[in-house]
Parts: structure tokens; sequence; C-alpha cells
């Protein structure tokens, strides 16, 4: 492509997710950050900038050019184009450009068409991506009346289940966005409900405090599953000592939503929740004095046997956030607490499991950060830092100075950030830092 779409394509590289951490590498991720993707429609003037203006006549029949000519050595370069069409939308001179050029929107449509064989495979981003890019559009209405019967027909083609529902979920999500007083020519207008009633089918009980709802999941594995974290309990109140729920915490129960795949977990679980999807699974909060906790996950479809990916991890999230943590999220974050919510869910996942954390143990050996140092992790680091060394460090302090894990949890219990910042800073300081170092070496 020409050259402003050359320089897309070199940012394009720093825009594709990497694989959640410790999870296998699984070919391409969505086209942009999650965060990014679910938020551009509140923000219609969404701009970015080059350096140099893009010749959107020229680009627009170039990349309709590759898209009806597409080998597999086009890949970059398709990928540059969606990048081009996605933050085309905040440059004036863009949407005249289309409008001028509409064969454009019709080659994404052939594209996904013709290439309906990649979902499913390590290219399904190139035609996931097509059609999302594709149904963006539908947020200009002079582009409407040439996009609608082209999503239209892309939705009637796939279905909320199968192979092809990472195209349907894409159509019914931007419809959703930006046509949603049309939903009913695409067939879209309950897809959520859709995707619950088709997708989740299984509802299983623990127990008064426990739910599971799940794409697949055999009685076997259900009851497998609540064993394994009822039994965590009494573990982690072992580990932290806790007096019971914080102040204010009515979160009572959890819910575990498991997908059946990673690619499931991609395809369903933003569109349902409102998450971010490029990571191993994610445990919600929200109000703690309010609303139903929750856990959404996969199962590990890469292992020979069944496991939830970050079960325990995530379960001692929920855990920590009522008996340890007080108030929600956004609360939690008033100072750097990522060493603790990360390594300890590290810790006593591991730890409970009885399973040797060899990533983290090879890291030690670096000896990368004093103590004192990962007292200011946020999640800004890089992962080895946030869940590595966030283990490190509480495994050091819980197995060498309880009595200062149990301190700064009185703290964070009674919503006193200052307080236990204060100790972590001042009272253990750089004390331990040369202890620790040899403790390090020891692993």
């Amino acid at each position: 492509m020409r050259l402003a779409a050359l320089v897309l394509a070199l940012i394009a590289t720093l825009l594709v997710p990497a694989p959640a951490q410790a999870a296998p590498a699984d070919g391409h991720g969505p086209l942009l950050p999650p965060e990014i993707a679910r938020t551009l429609h509140h923000s219609p003037q969404t701009t970015f900038h080059t350096a140099t203006a893009v010749d959107y006549p020229a680009e627009l029949r170039e990349l309709t050019r590759v898209l009806d000519n597409y080998t597999a050595a086009d890949d970059a370069t398709v990928h540059a184009g969606m990048v081009m069409l996605y933050y085309g939308h905040g440059d004036a001179a863009f949407v005249p450009a289309v409008q001028a050029y509409p064969e454009v929107l019709r080659a994404l449509h052939r594209f996904v068409v013709w290439h309906t064989d990649f979902f499913g495979t390590d290219r399904a981003y190139l035609t996931q991506n097509a059609t999302r890019e594709l149904g963006r559009f539908l947020r200009h209405g002079v582009l409407q009346p040439t996009v609608r019967p082209l999503l239209a027909d892309l939705a009637a083609r796939g279905d909320v289940v199968g192979r092809l529902a990472p195209m349907w979920v894409g159509v019914a999500e931007m419809v959703d966005w930006y046509d949603k007083a049309n939903c009913g020519r695409y067939g879209t207008c309950d897809f959520r409900a859709k995707i619950d009633r088709r997708v989740l089918t299984v509802r299983y009980t623990c127990s008064t405090t426990l739910k599971i709802r799940a794409q697949q999941m055999t009685a076997t594995e259900l009851r497998q599953t609540c064993a394994s974290l009822a039994g965590q309990d009494a573990v982690f109140h072992r580990v932290v000592r806790d007096p019971g729920p914080v102040a204010g915490d009515r979160n009572t129960s959890l819910e575990v939503v498991v997908f059946n795949t990673a690619g499931d977990y991609r395809t369903y679980a933003g569109v349902l929740f409102d998450i971010d999807t490029n990571n191993g699974g994610m445990y919600l909060e929200g109000d703690p004095a309010a609303n139903q906790a929750r856990f959404i996950a996969h199962e590990a479809d890469w292992l020979p046997t069944f496991a939830i990916w970050n079960l325990n991890h995530e379960y001692t999230h929920y855990l920590d956030g009522r008996f340890d943590m007080y108030g929600d999220f956004t609360e939690n974050m008033r100072t750097p607490t990522v060493w603790w919510i990360e390594g300890f869910a590290e810790y006593l996942s591991y730890t409970y499991r009885g399973e040797v954390y060899g990533d983290a143990i090879a890291e030690a050996k670096n000896q990368t950060y004093a103590l004192s140092a990962l007292f200011d992790t946020t999640y800004d680091h890089d992962t080895k830092r946030v869940y590595n060394w966030g283990y490190l460090a509480v495994r050091y302090l819980a197995e060498r100075h309880p009595a200062d894990v149990q301190a700064v949890l009185a703290d964070y219990r009674a919503g006193d950030w200052a307080g236990a910042r204060d100790h972590l800073t001042r009272v253990i300081g750089t004390r331990y830092d040369s202890d620790w170092y040899g403790w390090l070496s020891s692993l």
C-alpha cells in the first residue's frame, strides 16, 4: 500500500494484543485493544495522527484492490488497511472519500464472504476485523443505505453459535452501537439474550455462595470445580487471618461464568459483560454493596485434561476483595496495591494447588527488583513484574515477615491506604532488601 498505510502497518504491530499472561500463543488477537474498540463509539471525534496526511481516495482504492485479490502474503497489508479505516472516522476527509468511493464497503463484504473459512483459524482476525470495520460505517447516516444490506447479509450467513459466531456477534454489536433502532433488519435485536440462552446453557449451584454458568461442562467437571473453590476458602482464611468481611461488603455470593474455549471467551464475553477479553479471565467486583460478584473465565482448551484457566487466581480476587480490601476496585487503587492484589492471587493459587511457579522461580534468579521497589508496582508495569515478582514479594513477606502482612492488611481492611503505604515505604522501606536478595538466591 502507499506510504501512509505503511506507516500505519508499523504502528499496527503495537496494537495487536499479546497473548494473555502465561497462556499459550494462539495466533493473532483482535485488531485493536478491546478497551479502545469498545469505547470508540462513545468518542466520535477520536483522531489519529500519522507522520503524513492520508490520501484517502488513493488508499481506499488500493485497499479494495488488495481485498479483492488477497493472498496469504497480504496479511500485514490488510491489517494496516483495517487500522486506517478504524482511525479514519476521526478525520474530516475520510467519510467524504468513502462516500465518493463506496466500492470499498462492498469490498469489505466480499472479503468476509469469500474467506469465511478463516473463522476458526489463526487468520480469523482478518475477517473478524473486516466485519467490524464494515459495521463501524453505520455511524454515518450518509453511508447507512449502502452498509445496511451488506451487514444484514453477513448476519444471515452466520449464527449466534458455530464457526461463524464471531462474524454474527461482530455485526450484532456494531448494530447495537450504531443502528440499534433498526436491529430488526439484521435479526440481532435480542442478541445478548440469545447468547445467554444458546451459549451459556449450563446452570449449576455449588452452594449458597457459589454458582456456575457455563457453556459446556460435565457433571464431574462441575463437582470438581465446586470442590476446588470450596477447599480454597479454608486455605485463604488461614493465610490472611481475617476477622470477617470488610465493612460494607455484601458480595455474599460469586457467579463463575465459564466459556468452553479461549476463542469463545473472546467472541462472547466482551459483548455480554462489557469487558476486555485480551486476558486469561476477569473478576468483576463492581460495587461490593450492591451487585453480583462475577468471575468470567474459559476452559484451558490447550491442556490435555479439564481445567478452568486462572480459576484459583481469580477466586482469590473474590475472597481478597471481600475479606481484605475495603471498597471497590477504584478505591483499592488509591495507592499502589497491585503488588498485593496480583501477587497474593498468584501466591495463594500456586500454594493451594501445590504447584511450583516455575516462571517466578526463574525470574528470582535474575534478582531484577529490590523488594522496596515492588511496593510501587502498578498495572502499567509488564506482566513479569506484576505477576511473577508480585508473587515473590508476597511469598517472601508471608514466609519471613508475616507480622508485616497482618499490619498492612489491617490498614487495607479499614481503607487506610495511606497507613498501609506508610508501613510499606517507611516502616519496611529498604531494610529487608539485603535479606530479600539472599532469599531469592535460595529458591
